[in-house]
């Protein structure tokens, strides 16, 4: 009887530990808000991933772009080198013609810059004399 009874007793604690491990998984389901939060993690990780492949990919496709483009790039600017050779005589003259446009126009610039400091000197000139004025007159009634 006793070797029934401790075969007895290890069953009991076998189902134990199966009921045990079946509560605890009914548990995990029946936590709403830990399933929420689990999935939530589950996709800031996906979106994560989602992102790093973006990059790689993007980084990628940058390089190989460059790549791809250097001797095109390479070709128009010996193409262009001849044609701005030739702009160079134009560009000069173009700068001598707007020479003294460019000199009005920074006088105009410098003008509009003093502007507002002179606006802001005669404003407070103003209120000088304004308060001038009003204490000579409470002195003039005090006396």
């Amino acid at each position: 009887m006793t070797e029934d009874t401790a075969a007895l007793r290890r069953k009991i604690e076998a189902e134990r530990a199966e009921l045990g491990e079946t509560a605890a998984a009914l548990a995990a389901r029946a936590d709403v808000p830990a399933r929420a939060k689990e999935s939530g993690r589950h996709a800031v990780e996906q979106a994560r991933a989602t992102v790093e492949q973006a990059k790689v990919k993007a980084t990628a496709a940058y390089e190989d772009a460059k790549v791809k483009a250097a001797p095109v790039v390479e070709q128009a600017r010996q193409k262009a080198a001849p044609l701005v050779e030739q702009a160079k005589p134009y560009v000069e003259q173009a700068k001598v013609k707007a020479a003294p446009a460019l000199d009005e126009v920074r006088a105009a610039a410098q003008d509009d810059e003093r502007r507002p400091k002179l606006i802001a000197g005669a404003v407070v000139g103003v209120l000088l004399g304004f308060v001038v004025v009003r204490r000579r007159r409470k002195r003039r009634t005090a006396q």
